[in-house]
């Protein structure tokens, strides 16, 4: 095998664990979401957040517009997970 494909196999590797550790971490966070989000409204409340501790200590970063909840998408850019 010539350099160049092994630096393209090497490549390659690296972006599909990258894919599938990013699908992990969303799956996670959508575990989490399901979890703490009891009344359904695909939000999670301060109050839902007093569920999980390191969640409810980071809510006010997480919460970028500041709406007072927490969505999918925020959840998804703080890199939060269940653990």
């Amino acid at each position: 095998m010539t350099g160049y494909k092994k630096a393209a196999l090497i490549g390659l590797s690296v972006l599909a664990i990258q894919a599938i550790s990013s699908l992990s971490n969303v799956s996670a966070q959508e575990s989490l979401l399901a979890t703490l989000d009891v009344d359904h409204d695909g939000l999670i409340s301060l109050k839902e957040a007093a569920g999980h501790q390191t969640l409810l200590e980071n809510f006010n970063l997480i919460d970028v517009n500041e709406d007072g909840y927490i969505s999918m998408d925020e959840l998804i850019a703080s890199n939060m997970t269940e653990g």
